[in-house]
C-alpha cells in the first residue's frame, strides 16, 4: 500500500466541518451504523421515506417548438414534430449522375442547373429524375436494441448504387418565429448543405467523428474528444427550406453513401422546474446510486472521482481522485513527472475543472505515469469491456459505515475516505486485463470487491486477505447473514464465505454462459434471483439453514413474459434490475420498461404492465437499467430518458404519476440531446429522492 507524500497532503485535506473522523471499523469494532450501499441496504425498501409524487423540469427548447414537412404548403398541424432532435420527412432526388471520376472531389461544382434553388416536391423531376418521399418511422426501441449505427440515411439502400453520383435531399422546416438552432451531422463522403438557398456547408471527403455509438467507448476509453461537423440555422418565421447534396464514394465495392442530422438547441435552454430542490453539475457521468450520510451526499464521477455535497443545497464540499498515481512510491513522486505533471493534474482536477480540461488533465497524468513505467501503469483491456465502457465506465456505488466511505474503481483502484474527505488508503488490485467489475459490499469487516474474481479486504487497511478468481460477479455484491455466517452472494446466485472466500452455496440450476444481469435480492434470510431474463425467478429459503453444507428450499416461478416482437420473432426479455419483495409481491422491471408482479405463496403472475417509457437502446444504452425502488406505499420505476412512473402497492397496478426530467445537453455528435438518466436506482432520505444522471445529480424535494 502507498500513500501521497506529505508535500501533496493538503491536495487531499479539506476547511475541517465539525464531523468526527475515527478509524474505519474493524471486524472488532461496530460500525457507526448497519453498513449501507448500492439500493441503501442492497434491498431497495424505503419504507419510511415520503418523498414527492409529482415532479418534472420542462425546458424551453427552440428545437421542440419546431416541424417538418415534404412541402412547404403544408398545413403545420400535419407537420410532424421534430422528434428528439431527428428530421422524419424528406424529398429524395437521385441518383443523378456525373461526369466526374470524384463527385465529391467537385462537390461545390453545379450538378444540376440552379441546383441551390433546387424545392423538393413528391413525385416532381428534376434533371430527368423524380423526387421521392422519405418519412422515417419511429421504431418500437425494442427493435433497436444492441444497434451500434446512428440514426443513417443510407442512400445506397434507397438507389441503384455506382460510384461517382450524387443524391439530394430536402425537407421543409416550420418556425413559429425567427430563431437559430444548431444542425450537428454526418457524411459518409462528399457533402454541401443549404438553408434558403443559402450555403452554410462543404466538405468534399467524408466527415464525422463519432460514425457509430461504439464510438463513445473510444472516447471514454482514451480520453479523448472529438466533435462532429456542425452548423447555425438561422431559421426565419414561417417555412425554411433545408437542402442537402451527397455524394457516393468514388471507389467500386464500397457502397458508401449517406447521411445523419439532428437538430440542437443552438444556446443554454431554460427550465421550468417542479419539485426540484437542486441541481449540481458533476461533469461527468456514473452508473453508481449515491449515498446519503448525515447532511452529505456522496457519488462518484467516472473515470476516477468521488464527489461529496452538501445534502441541503447540493454544493460540492470536496471532490477526490482515485488514480494509478496514488501507488508511486516516495522515490517516484519525487521525480520530475510526479512534481512538474502529476501532482498538479490532480490538484486542478479535485479543485473542478470543465469537461474538456478535465479529459487534458486526465491524459497528462495518464502520460505522465506511463512515462514512469509504461508496463506497470498502461491499462490493457478485455475487448468486451472496452466496446460498452460508455455505458459501463469505471465507477461503481461506494459503501459507508456512517463514518467512512470505501470507493472501488473499475481500473482496481480502491479507497477509503473519512467524511472530510480525508484519504485512509488507497490500493491498487492487480490483474493481466481489466474487465467488467461490480459495486462493492461492506459486511464483518471485510470490503467485499468484485474484480478478476472476488476479493475480501481489511476495511480499516486495504490489505487483501483472499482471492477467490472462480468467483465472478458482474452486477452488485449482495451482503447477507445466513446461519451466524457473513456471505456475499453474486449475480449468479453464488454464496461466498466472507472470513475466507470460499463458496458456501451453488445455484442448483446454474448453465454454462447464463449469469443474467440483475443481483439478487437478499431479504429477511430468502434470495430472489432473477434468472434467464424476468421470466424466471429463483426463490432459495435459506431460513432454516443451520450447518455446512448449506441447505436451502428452492423455487422456480415463471413469470408471464411476452417473449414475441409484433412480427412474431424472438425477444430477449432480459432485466438488470434486482427485484423489490413487499407483503408477498415480487416486483421487478424488463429493460423495455414492463413491471411484473408476483404472488410469491401461490407463483402466479398478479399483473404484467408497460410502463410506457420512450426508453433509449442502442449499444452504449440500456432503456430500463434502473432497479425498481419502495419509498413509502409506492414503487419509483425510471428509464434512462429521464421519466419516472410511480405505482402504487397493491395487487393492481395503479400509476400514480409519471414524471420527467427533461435536461437537454450539448452534444457534439447527431445523438439525442436528452440527458442520460438512472441507470442506477434512485435513493429515499425522508422527503427528499436523489436521482443521478450522465452529468447532473437531482435533489427532488422541498427546497
Amino acid at each position: 500500500m502507498a500513500r501521497w507524500g506529505p508535500s501533496l497532503a493538503s491536495l487531499f485535506l479539506l476547511v475541517p466541518l465539525g464531523l468526527h473522523a475515527d478509524p474505519p471499523a474493524t471486524s472488532g469494532q461496530a460500525p457507526a451504523v448497519a453498513p449501507f450501499g448500492w439500493r441503501g441496504n442492497w434491498t431497495g425498501r424505503y419504507p419510511q421515506a415520503d418523498p414527492p409524487l409529482h415532479w418534472g423540469r420542462q425546458p424551453h427548447s427552440a428545437v421542440e417548438t419546431l416541424r417538418s414537412a415534404l412541402a412547404s404548403e403544408s398545413e403545420t398541424k400535419d407537420a410532424l414534430p421534430i422528434h428528439k432532435g431527428l428530421v422524419r420527412q424528406w424529398l429524395l432526388l437521385g441518383p443523378v449522375a456525373t461526369a466526374d471520376t470524384d463527385a465529391s472531389r467537385n462537390i461545390d461544382k453545379e450538378h444540376v442547373p440552379d441546383e441551390a434553388d433546387l424545392a423538393g416536391a413528391d413525385g416532381a423531376s428534376a434533371a430527368g429524375v423524380a423526387w421521392k418521399a422519405l418519412t422515417l418511422p419511429v421504431n418500437p426501441d425494442y427493435e433497436e436494441w444492441g444497434r451500434a449505427g446512428l440514426e443513417w440515411i443510407d442512400l445506397a439502400e434507397l438507389f441503384p448504387y455506382k460510384p461517382n453520383q450524387l443524391a439530394y435531399a430536402c425537407t421543409y422546416l416550420h418556425s413559429p418565429k425567427a430563431q437559430a438552432v444548431d444542425l450537428a451531422f454526418e457524411h459518409g463522403q462528399g457533402l454541401k448543405l443549404w438553408l434558403n438557398g443559402r450555403p452554410l456547408y462543404s466538405h468534399p471527403r467524408q466527415a464525422g467523428a463519432l460514425g457509430t455509438y461504439a464510438a463513445l467507448s473510444r472516447f471514454k476509453q482514451n480520453l479523448t474528444h472529438a466533435p462532429s461537423p456542425r452548423v447555425r440555422l438561422d431559421l426565419r418565421a414561417g417555412w425554411n427550406r433545408l437542402l442537402l447534396k451527397v455524394a457516393t464514394w468514388p471507389h467500386p465495392g464500397q457502397a458508401n453513401w449517406g447521411f445523419v442530422v439532428r437538430l440542437m438547441d443552438a444556446g443554454p435552454v431554460r427550465y421550468d422546474d417542479t419539485n426540484i430542490a437542486w441541481v449540481a453539475d458533476l461533469g461527468e457521468r456514473t452508473n453508481a446510486a449515491p449515498l446519503v450520510i448525515g447532511d452529505r451526499v456522496i457519488t462518484p464521477a467516472e473515470p476516477d472521482e468521488l464527489v461529496c455535497l452538501d445534502k441541503r443545497t447540493g454544493r460540492v464540499l470536496w471532490r477526490r481522485v482515485v488514480g494509478f498515481q496514488d501507488t508511486l512510491s516516495e522515490a517516484e513522486r519525487a521525480a520530475h513527472a510526479c512534481r512538474e505533471k502529476i501532482a498538479p493534474a490532480v490538484a486542478a482536477l479535485e479543485a473542478g475543472a470543465d469537461y474538456l480540461a478535465a479529459l487534458a488533465l486526465r491524459r497528462q497524468v495518464r502520460d505522465a505515469l506511463e512515462s514512469i513505467d509504461e508496463r506497470r501503469f498502461k491499462l490493457r483491456w478485455d475487448g468486451h469491456l472496452a466496446s460498452h465502457f460508455a455505458i459501463v465506465g469505471f465507477t461503481t456505488t461506494p459503501v459507508s459505515d456512517g463514518r467512512h466511505v470505501w470507493a472501488f474503481f473499475g481500473n482496481g483502484m480502491v479507497a477509503c475516505f473519512d467524511l472530510e474527505g480525508r484519504r485512509r488508503w488507497s490500493v491498487r488490485l492487480a490483474t493481466p486485463e481489466i474487465a467488467y467489475s461490480c459495486s462493492p459490499a461492506l459486511v464483518g469487516g471485510r470490503l467485499m470487491v468484485g474484480f478478476d474474481g472476488l476479493r475480501g479486504l481489511d476495511a480499516a487497511t486495504g490489505r487483501q486477505l483472499w482471492h477467490n478468481k472462480d468467483a465472478a460477479s458482474i452486477a452488485s455484491l449482495i451482503p447477507a447473514r445466513i446461519a451466524d455466517t457473513d456471505v456475499v452472494f453474486t449475480q449468479k446466485g453464488h454464496g461466498f464465505r466472507v472470513s475466507d472466500g470460499q463458496r458456501v452455496w451453488q445455484h442448483p440450476s446454474i448453465r454454462t454462459g447464463n449469469g443474467g444481469w440483475a443481483a439478487p435480492l437478499v431479504q429477511d434470510g430468502v434470495m430472489y434471483l432473477p434468472w434467464g431474463g424476468v421470466g424466471e425467478l429463483m426463490v432459495a429459503d435459506f431460513s432454516q439453514t443451520r450447518d455446512e453444507p448449506w441447505q436451502a428450499r428452492t423455487r422456480h416461478i415463471g413469470l408471464k413474459a411476452n417473449h414475441r416482437r409484433p412480427s412474431g420473432e424472438w425477444l430477449d426479455r432480459s432485466t438488470a434490475g434486482s427485484p423489490v419483495v413487499h407483503e408477498g409481491t415480487y416486483y421487478n422491471i424488463d429493460q423495455y420498461g414492463v413491471l411484473y408482479a408476483v404472488d410469491l405463496a401461490t407463483g402466479n403472475t398478479l399483473y404484467t404492465h408497460d410502463a410506457g417509457f420512450d426508453e433509449l437502446h442502442h449499444y452504449n444504452a440500456i432503456g430500463v437499467g434502473a432497479s425498481p425502488t419502495l419509498a413509502g406505499k409506492h414503487l419509483f420505476l425510471l428509464d434512462n430518458q429521464g421519466v419516472c412512473v410511480v405505482v402504487e402497492l397493491g395487487p393492481r397496478c395503479k400509476v400514480t404519476a409519471v414524471n420527467r426530467i427533461r435536461t437537454l445537453l450539448h452534444r457534439d455528435w447527431p445523438i439525442g440531446a436528452q440527458e442520460l438518466l438512472a441507470n442506477a436506482p434512485p435513493v429515499f432520505d425522508g422527503r427528499r429522492m436523489y436521482v443521478r444522471g450522465e452529468r447532473y445529480l437531482y435533489c427532488i424535494g422541498a427546497r
